[in-house]
């Protein structure tokens, strides 16, 4: 077997996210990527404010806020009492099925590319995953928008490398006037 590039090995994961990505939300409906993640983050996290859900998937507080209506529209999630300026949003029952649905499918899809691999290349595969998602938390809200679509208990009961990164982070520099 030929060594391969550090630039084509790159180019090959991320060939595989699009693909794992694609597969994911090709049964999504009418539900962008955004709305799913929004979803979803609402169904584990929530009740949760419109600014927390904003950062959770990487949006702006105004198209977030677009997001939320559209959702709202379509029954899936429903916005609770203001607390001030504060708008905190959950899921109804009919987007609670949806975000399992969509949970249930992202699993299988997974699932099925692991099908091929044998106990050992499991084992090896399972190591490497957790070192690159560690090293890919940069800041808290980084790790928020990592594990945006988790199923977390289930990563949380046998320690998620992404939540032990974002505690090993230094605390953030206090804002300059």
């Amino acid at each position: 077997m030929v060594p391969m590039s550090d630039q084509t090995l790159a180019n090959r994961l991320a060939a595989l996210a699009t693909a794992l990505d694609d597969a994911v939300h090709a049964d999504t409906d009418d539900l962008s990527p955004s709305a799913v993640a929004a979803l979803q983050s609402i169904r584990q996290d929530g009740p949760l404010a419109i600014q927390d859900v904003a950062r959770t998937i990487g949006l702006t507080h105004s198209a977030t806020v677009r997001l939320i209506d559209r959702l709202e529209k379509d029954w899936l999630v429903r916005r609770l009492s203001r607390k001030g300026r504060e708008v905190r949003v959950e899921v109804t029952a009919r987007g609670r099925r949806r975000a399992s649905q969509f949970q249930d499918r992202r699993l299988a899809v997974a699932a099925g590319l692991l099908a091929g691999l044998d106990a050992a290349e499991l084992g090896a595969l399972s190591g490497i995953v957790d070192k690159l998602l560690a090293a890919s938390v940069d800041d808290v809200d980084g790790a928020a928008r990592t594990c945006r679509s988790c199923e977390r208990d289930g990563c949380r009961k046998v320690g998620c490398p992404v939540e032990a990164a974002a505690r090993a982070l230094p605390p953030p520099a206090p804002p300059t006037r």
